[in-house]
C-alpha cells in the first residue's frame, strides 16, 4: 500500500516522489518520442511493490542518464532554450519499470491523483505558448534592427563612396588651375570629351542593364535589382580610369604623354561594365573597340571650322596606340601570376599603366636604367629562372620526413640504382649531413625551423611495444639490412593507422612482407582506386600537388644539395643577366656608349685629384669617364657658366665651386649610410621596449632624414639612387619569397616583426617596397618635366635640353648628358613629406589619442587626420623655404612671395592640399595609401604650389 501521504489530495511539486518528479522534468530531447505507442499499447504494469529501495533524486538522475545526454547535448539543459517547451514524454528508462501509482502505489492511487498530471501539463503549454509568442516578438525586433543597421550602413558607405569620388574629381579641376595644364587640355579637348563621354555612358549603362536583366514584372521591382552593397569598393572604377589622365596632364612638357594614357585610362574599365564583354569567343573585342573610340574621333571628327589632324603630325603614332590595349591585357595577367594575391585590383592596374608608360615613354638617363632594371632584368629572370625558381619552392614546401630512406644494396643492382646509391653517398659528403634527419626543410616545423628527430630508427613492431631497435633494422637503417627500402612515408603512415584497429601482427605481416608482381583481383583493384586518405584524426589528407610528388623520389642529402644548386644556379643567372643584357642597354641608351661600372666610378670619385691621376696613369680614361672638373680659370673664362651657377643659388654655387658635383655625391652616400646604419640601430635596439607601429615609423623618419635635404642638392643623382634601391629590394624579395638558402631565412627573420596585414594577402612583402615607391614616385614624375643641361656644368658645349628627354638618344656632352637638371621644384619632395611625415605622424597620434572616428567609420581618426594635414604642412613650408634660400627659387612669384601676403596666400594653399592629401588618406580603402595619397597629394602640389 502507499503511504497516506502520498494519497491527499495537496500534494506540492517538492513533496512529490523522486521518481515522479523525474517523469515531469525536462530532458534535452525533449521532442524524442520513440517507442511512445508501444508504451501506451503496453498492459498496465503490476501492482507489487518495487523491492528495490528508492535512490535520491540526484543520485537516480545521473545514474540513468544514456549516453546521449552526456557531453554537448547535456550543455543544453543550462540554456534558456528549453524554458518553454513541453515535458518529456512518459518512457521507462535503463533498468526500470513504469508504476502505476507514486512510489510502487496501487492503481486506485493513479486514478486519485490523476487530475494533477493534466493541470501541470495546461499551464505548462499556456506558459510556452506565451514564451513562444515572446520570441516570435523578439525576433521580429531584431530583425527590424537588423535591417535598419544594413540599411545605415549602406547609407554610410554610399555617402562616403560619394565624398571619396567628389574628392578625386576636386583633384582634377585642381590640376586644371595651372595655365599650362589648361591649354594641354584645350589642345586635346576633343579626346578627353570622348574619354569623359564615353566614360560616363559606361557608368551609367551598367545599371541598366542589371535592371534589364532582372526578372521582374513590374518598373519598381526591376529597379530595386540593383543595389549597391555596403561593402562596394569604388577604387577599380576610379584611380585606375582618373589618375593617368591627371598626371599626364600636370606634365606639360609632354604633351605626347595625353593621347596614351587616356587610351590606358580606357584599357582599365572594369570588364563588366562592358557591354556584351566576353561574348564573341570569350574575348574582349568590345572592350578594344571601346578603346579605339577616342582614336577615330581624333582623326575622322572635325570640331567646328577646324579639320580633323592626323595623329602623326602630334608626334603620336595611331599604330602603336592601337596596340596598347592588347599590350595592356597581355602585361595584367603576367603581373597576376607573379605578384597573386599581394596587390590589390586597382593596385595591379595602376602598376601596369605604370610599366606602360616607362616602356614607351623613357627617354631620360634616370628612366632609361629604371626601364632596364624593370622590364628587361625582369623579362629575363621570368624567362631563364622561372622553373628553377618552381624547382626551388617545391623541395622547400616538403618535409624532410617525407623524402626516400637512404639507398642500399639490399635490391638487384642496375645502373639506375648504381647511380642513385652515388648521387646519395656524394650528396651526404656534400650536405655533411650523415643521416636524412640533418637535411632541414622549411615545411618541417610551423615557424619556419627545422624539425629533427631524436629517436633512432625503429620499426614499427618496435615502436608501439616501447623497445629498442634490433639489430638488424639498425643494418637496414644504415644500408646493409634486409628491410625493403622502397617502402614509402605514406606506407608507414597507413601501416600506423591500420595497427590501431587491427592486431599488431598481422598488419605488419601484411604491409611489411608483401609479394611483389602478384595479380590482384577486381575487388581489390577497385578497392585500391577508391580508397581515401584520411589522417589519424579522421580528416581527408589533402592530394598533393602534381610538381611536387616527383621530388619524393629523392633522399633528404639529395634534396639539400639540389636545393643549394638551384639557388646557385639562380645567383649565376641573375649576375650573367645584370653583366650581359643589362649592362649593354644601359650603355647604349642612356650613356651614349660608355660602360656602366666605370662611369659609376667617374660620376662618384670623379672630382678627386688622385683617383683622376691614376685614371690617366693607368690608361683607364677609355673605361672610367672622368668629367670635367670647374675650377677658378674654367669660371673665370665662361661667362654663361658663372653665370648659370649664380643664378641658381648659393647651395648649386657651393656644390660645383666648393666640393665638386662628384665629391657631393659621394658626401650625399655617406650621409645616407649613416643615416640608414643609426636608423637600424635604434630599431634593435628599441625591439624590446617600444611596439612594432613604433619601430615601424623609424623607416619613415630616416627616409626624411635621407631625401627631404638631398633631393633638392641632386635630384638626378636621388631619382638613380632611388632607382636601384627598388630594384635591389624587388631582387632580395624575389629571393626571399622563392625560399634561396642561404639568404631567404634570414630576411624572413628581420622583415617578420615589421610586416602587417597587408603583407600576408600574398608571397610578396610590400610594405618597404610601396613606402620607397611612394618617395620615389613624385620625384621621378617632377623630373619628366624639369629642363636639363645635354652636358655637365661648366663643359664648353653646356646647353638647354627639352624637359622630357636630356641625354637619352643624343647630345653633345656624351656620357654626362641629362644627369643635371636647371631648376627645382617643391613637387619633388611631395613623396618623402607625405610617406615619411604625414602617415607617420597620423598612425602615432591616431593610435595613442585617436578618440574621434570618421562617421564611416574604420580605424582612421579625426585626429589622426589632422596630425597627418599639420605634418604634411609643415613639411611643405620647409621645402618651401629650403627651396627659396637655397636655390633662390619659388613656386610663387617673387613679387608676392616677398611679401608677408604672398607669404599667409603660399601657406593657405600647402594647408589645402595638406587637407586634401589628408582626406584621401581617411577615406581610400580600395589601394594601398602608400602609393595613391602620394600620387595626389603630388597633383595637388604640381596644382597649387
Amino acid at each position: 500500500m502507499s503511504s497516506p501521504q502520498h494519497q491527499s489530495h495537496g500534494l506540492g511539486a517538492d513533496e512529490m516522489p523522486d521518481h515522479r518528479r523525474r517523469l515531469l522534468s525536462r530532458s534535452p530531447h525533449p521532442y524524442h518520442r520513440k517507442g511512445q505507442q508501444q508504451q501506451q499499447q503496453q498492459p498496465p504494469p503490476s501492482n507489487t511493490a518495487d523491492p528495490s529501495p528508492r535512490l535520491p533524486s540526484s543520485a537516480w538522475s545521473r545514474s540513468s542518464r544514456t549516453s546521449s545526454d552526456s557531453g554537448t547535448e547535456a550543455d543544453d539543459e543550462s540554456t534558456g532554450i528549453l524554458k518553454g517547451l513541453p515535458p518529456a514524454p512518459l518512457r521507462p528508462r535503463k533498468g526500470l519499470v513504469l508504476r502505476s501509482g507514486w512510489g510502487g502505489g496501487h492503481e486506485r492511487g493513479e486514478t486519485r491523483n490523476s487530475w494533477l498530471l493534466p493541470l501541470s501539463l495546461l499551464v505548462r503549454a499556456s506558459s510556452a505558448s506565451r514564451s513562444s509568442q515572446e520570441e516570435e516578438q523578439a525576433d521580429a525586433e531584431a530583425a527590424v534592427e537588423v535591417r535598419r543597421k544594413v540599411r545605415r550602413r549602406r547609407r554610410i558607405e554610399v555617402w562616403r563612396r560619394l565624398f571619396e569620388t567628389g574628392l578625386l574629381l576636386s583633384v582634377g579641376g585642381v590640376v586644371l588651375l595651372r595655365e599650362e595644364s589648361r591649354r594641354l587640355a584645350w589642345s586635346w579637348r576633343k579626346e578627353l570629351l570622348t574619354y569623359l563621354a564615353t566614360v560616363s555612358g559606361l557608368y551609367a549603362l551598367y545599371p541598366l542593364c542589371i535592371m534589364a536583366r532582372a526578372k521582374a514584372r513590374s518598373r519598381l521591382e526591376r529597379f530595386r535589382a540593383f543595389r549597391v552593397p555596403s561593402r562596394f569598393d569604388p577604387a577599380p572604377l576610379l584611380y585606375p580610369v582618373l589618375i593617368p589622365v591627371y598626371v599626364a596632364l600636370s606634365l606639360t612638357r609632354c604633351p605626347a604623354l595625353l593621347f596614351p594614357n587616356i587610351v590606358l585610362a580606357l584599357a582599365s574599365l572594369p570588364p563588366a561594365v562592358i557591354p556584351l564583354y566576353g561574348w564573341i569567343h570569350g574575348q574582349s573585342i568590345v572592350h578594344w573597340i571601346v578603346t579605339l573610340v577616342p582614336i577615330v574621333v581624333s582623326e575622322h571628327l572635325s570640331v567646328g571650322s577646324a579639320a580633323a589632324r592626323p595623329l602623326s603630325l602630334r608626334d603620336v603614332d595611331s599604330e602603336a596606340l592601337t596596340l596598347v590595349f592588347p599590350f595592356y591585357q597581355a602585361l595584367i595577367p603576367i603581373l597576376d601570376f607573379l605578384l597573386t594575391t599581394s596587390l590589390l585590383p586597382a593596385e595591379l592596374q595602376l602598376l601596369t599603366t605604370a610599366l606602360i608608360n616607362l616602356f614607351l615613354f623613357a627617354a631620360s638617363p634616370q628612366a632609361e636604367i629604371l626601364k632596364a632594371l624593370l622590364w628587361l632584368g625582369g623579362m629575363c629572370i621570368f624567362v631563364a629562372c622561372r622553373p628553377v625558381l618552381r624547382w626551388e619552392i617545391a623541395l622547400a614546401r616538403i618535409p624532410t620526413w617525407k623524402f626516400r630512406r637512404s639507398p642500399s644494396g639490399s635490391q638487384a643492382p642496375s645502373p639506375k640504382r648504381i647511380l642513385n646509391v652515388m648521387d646519395h653517398k656524394l650528396c651526404e659528403k656534400l650536405s655533411r649531413s650523415g643521416s636524412q634527419d640533418d637535411a632541414g626543410s622549411d615545411s618541417d616545423a610551423p615557424n619556419g625551423g627545422v624539425y629533427r628527430s631524436s629517436r633512432p630508427n625503429m620499426t614499427i613492431r618496435e615502436l608501439l611495444r616501447g623497445r629498442p631497435p634490433a639489430k638488424g633494422h639498425a643494418r637496414a637503417a644504415s644500408g646493409g639490412g634486409t628491410v625493403d627500402d622502397s617502402i614509402t612515408t605514406e606506407e608507414v603512415s597507413a601501416t600506423t593507422m591500420t595497427m590501431t584497429t587491427t592486431t599488431t601482427a598481422t598488419t605488419i605481416s601484411s604491409n611489411s612482407k608483401q609479394r611483389r608482381h602478384t595479380i590482384s583481383t577486381f575487388e581489390e583493384a577497385v578497392h585500391t582506386t577508391e580508397r581515401v586518405r584520411t589522417t589519424p584524426g579522421g580528416r581527408r589528407k589533402r592530394s598533393m600537388a602534381p610538381g611536387l610528388a616527383s621530388f619524393l623520389e629523392l633522399t633528404a642529402p639529395q634534396a639539400q644539395v639540389r636545393k643549394w644548386l638551384y639557388a646557385l644556379y639562380v645567383y649565376f643567372a641573375v649576375l650573367g643577366i645584370i653583366m650581359g643584357p643589362i649592362r649593354l642597354y644601359i650603355a647604349h641608351r642612356a650613356l651614349q656608349g660608355a660602360d656602366p661600372f666605370g662611369w659609376a666610378l667617374g660620376y662618384l670619385f670623379g672630382n678627386i685629384s688622385q683617383f683622376r691621376f691614376w685614371v690617366l696613369v693607368l690608361n683607364l680614361e677609355r673605361w672610367i669617364m672622368l668629367p670635367p672638373r670647374l675650377d677658378r680659370e674654367v669660371t673665370a673664362t665662361s661667362t654663361s657658366t658663372s653665370t648659370t651657377i649664380c643664378l641658381q643659388g648659393w647651395v648649386e654655387h657651393v656644390r660645383q665651386m666648393t666640393f665638386g658635383a662628384a665629391t657631393t655625391r659621394l658626401l650625399l652616400s655617406g650621409y645616407c649610410t649613416v643615416v640608414v646604419l643609426t636608423g637600424l640601430a635604434i630599431v634593435f635596439r628599441l625591439s624590446t621596449v617600444v611596439e612594432v607601429d613604433t619601430r615601424r615609423k623609424v623607416f619613415h623618419g630616416m627616409m626624411v632624414l635621407m631625401f627631404l635635404p638631398t633631393i633638392f642638392i641632386d635630384p638626378a643623382f636621388c631619382a638613380l639612387a632611388l632607382a636601384l634601391v627598388l630594384a635591389g629590394f624587388l631582387l632580395l624579395d624575389l629571393f626571399r619569397a622563392s625560399q634561396l638558402p642561404p639568404i631567404s631565412r634570414p630576411l624572413t627573420y628581420f622583415l617578420a616583426p615589421y610586416v602587417d596585414g597587408r603583407d600576408h594577402r600574398g608571397p610578396v612583402i610590400i610594405s618597404h617596397i610601396f613606402l620607397l615607391i611612394g618617395c620615389s614616385i613624385p620625384l621621378w614624375l617632377s623630373l619628366a618635366d624639369v629642363p636639363r643641361t645635354s652636358s655637365p656644368v661648366g663643359a664648353p658645349s653646356a646647353a638647354v635640353g627639352s624637359g622630357g628627354g636630356g641625354g637619352g638618344g643624343g647630345g653633345g656632352g656624351g656620357p654626362w648628358a641629362g644627369w643635371d637638371v636647371l631648376s627645382r621644384d617643391v613637387s619633388m619632395v611631395s613623396g618623402v613629406i607625405c610617406v615619411g611625415m604625414g602617415d607617420a605622424a597620423a598612425s602615432l597620434v591616431g593610435r595613442r589619442i585617436g578618440r574621434l572616428k570618421w562617421f564611416w567609420g574604420g580605424g582612421k581618426s579625426l585626429e589622426g587626420s589632422v596630425a597627418f594635414t599639420l605634418a604634411v604642412f609643415c613639411g611643405l613650408m620647409v621645402a618651401h623655404a629650403w627651396l627659396a634660400v637655397g636655390w633662390r627659387q619659388t613656386t610663387t612669384s617673387s613679387s608676392s612671395s616677398s611679401s608677408l601676403g604672398g607669404l599667409f596666400w603660399t601657406a593657405g594653399k600647402a594647408l589645402l592640399a595638406a587637407g586634401g592629401a589628408s582626406a584621401t588618406e581617411a577615406v581610400l580603402t580600395g589601394c594601398n595609401d602608400n602609393v595613391v595619397v602620394p600620387i595626389v597629394f603630388w597633383l595637388l602640389v604640381r596644382g597649387l604650389l
